[in-house]
């Protein structure tokens, strides 16, 4: 029998390292957020949900992780 090579597909979807432009602070969100992220000091609303991939507002991407 011959042994089938099954391919696994990539997600979609990453973490991303981003810096607050209000703070400076950097924080790790999903970049398909269902929920609106939060920066962790000054409580500044970084992420805005969407129906797919979430909008980046008050925030810079410094790195894709994963």
């Amino acid at each position: 029998m011959k042994k089938r090579k099954i391919l696994v597909p990539m997600p979609k979807s990453r973490f991303l390292k981003v810096m607050c432009k209000n703070c400076g602070a950097e924080n790790v969100v999903f970049d398909r957020a269902s929920f609106p992220a939060r920066c962790k000091v000054c409580g500044i609303q970084l992420v805005k949900p969407t129906s797919g991939k979430a909008e980046i507002i008050n925030a810079e991407i410094i790195a894709e992780l994963g």
